[in-house]
């Protein structure tokens, strides 16, 4: 495209489109398939359904560690397809895929022997624990392949050809989906495992998926391509570890503090953990389209600048900023405008519904400023700056968000509306920081 080509153009929508919608479609169907595992989930009680919540965000810290290396991988991907230099496409993934194999192995067994401890501290709830660390086991043989699917996402989207990741997970969605509702209540002859039977359909998803990425890398190879230990190398693991290891560390404190955040929900009761884990999979139902785009942006971002068009990095990002805000928007104000009628799709428990009313009400009010703040941080990411991204989230979560919360609900008898008013605002602050971040220049790193 030319560096002419107006921002708002036809043709740049078009672009932005071409390559994002494949991502936006294929987290689409991950976004219903937590949403119809929390509803099954849902009918075995509040309980489960707070373990579960709990559970998935103690996974979504420990996989942190590994799930950081796809954002590294695409951006190096992406940048080497800007340089035109076509043989070097596979170096990033293979080198990844290697370096997930040896690490992800032992860090799994680790991960399983130190589980029911970390549930003691999460929950003081004896139901709670038992399911949420039953759950967790079983997912966490799984972390390997996790690791792995995450950095095909990122490999097969910096390749600009993201109509594979969606079709990876279109395939992997209906046989979890179809799995869970066969291992949650027992039906067609299957035993009846209860929140376990989602974990295992998932796990089993999650592996099928992996051996789908390996078909079509293998398919879909460029000139040179090869999976031989020869292509291990230090140079490439150095580079790639330079991106991946603020991205790593970004990730696991970010999904720490939103563990964290649901040990302070805890503190004010069940019920209120129920809502919370109900409210989190709207939200991020609700951000889908700017996740979706700001995937697309490192792709964008990273092309311009091995191009060497800066400017024309920008232009990228003004214009998925504004497709990113605008619908999120009306996706926010369908949430805002019948609140209720939304949690009840999740459960029929009277006090979970009211209590999480008024929160989704702001979340949906809230989702502009949230969709600016996650198209920000990959143009970072995209433009090799993942060490200001650890940086402004970190500040921004652990200095202010996190004991804002903790102060409110642990001092002054703080509820789950108060939680989700701090939530929101740092959503906000999140955004400025960000926005200041780019003003300044801080978001571009030209050697990778």
């Amino acid at each position: 495209m030319s560096t002419l080509t107006p921002t708002y153009s036809r043709e740049r929508f078009q672009a932005i489109g071409r390559l994002s919608a494949p991502i936006i479609l294929g987290m689409g169907s991950q976004n219903v398939m937590n949403l119809i595992d929390t509803m099954m989930v849902g009918t075995l009680g509040k309980e489960s359904q707070g373990a579960v919540g709990i559970a998935s965000m103690a996974l979504w810290v420990v996989t942190s560690i590994i799930q950081g290396i796809g954002p590294a991988v695409q951006a190096v991907t992406a940048r080497r397809l800007g340089e035109k230099q076509f043989q070097r496409l596979h170096e990033s993934i293979v080198n990844a895929l290697y370096f997930i194999v040896l690490l992800g192995i032992p860090y799994s067994w680790l991960l399983i022997e130190l589980i029911p401890d970390l549930f003691g501290y999460l929950s003081s709830d004896p139901e709670v624990q038992r399911v949420g660390t039953s759950y967790a086991t079983i997912r966490l043989v799984t972390v390997v392949f996790i690791g792995i699917n995450f950095s095909f996402r990122g490999y097969f989207n910096g390749r600009k050809l993201s109509i594979l990741y969606m079709q990876t997970l279109l395939m992997m969605h209906p046989i979890n989906i179809l799995l869970n509702y066969l291992l949650i209540f027992g039906a067609w002859g299957f035993p009846k495992l209860g929140a376990d039977g989602a974990a295992l359909g998932t796990a089993i998803a999650t592996v099928l998926g992996s051996m789908n990425y390996l078909r079509l890398l293998t398919k879909h190879r460029n000139e040179g391509f090869s999976l031989s230990p020869r292509v291990l190398s230090g140079n490439i693991l150095t580079s790639m570890l330079r991106l991946a290891i603020p991205n790593c560390l970004q990730s696991f404190t970010l999904s720490m503090g939103f563990l964290i955040f649901f040990r302070i929900t805890a503190m004010v009761g069940t019920a209120a953990l129920a809502a919370n884990t109900i409210l989190i999979n709207l939200a991020l139902t609700c951000i889908l389209i700017a996740l979706g785009l700001g995937i697309a942006t490192i792709t964008l971002v990273g092309n311009a600048i091995g191009e060497k068009r800066p400017d024309e990095a920008k232009r990228w990002v003004k214009a998925t900023l504004t497709i990113a805000c605008i619908s999120l928007g009306v996706f926010g104000l369908v949430l805002a405008a019948a609140p209720a009628f939304w949690v009840d799709f999740f459960t029929d428990d009277p006090e979970v519904i009211r209590i999480a009313v008024i929160p989704l009400i702001l979340l949906g009010l809230s989702q502009p400023w949230d969709a600016a703040a996650i198209i920000l941080m990959h143009a970072h990411l995209g433009g090799g700056a993942s060490k200001a991204v650890m940086a402004i989230s970190f500040v921004n979560q652990w200095l202010v968000f996190l004991p804002g919360c903790f102060v409110w609900v642990a001092f002054f008898d703080g509820n789950l509306l108060h939680l989700w008013i701090c939530m929101i605002s740092y959503r906000f602050l999140l955004f400025l920081s960000f926005l200041v971040s780019m003003k300044l220049g801080f978001w571009i790193r030209w050697n990778l």
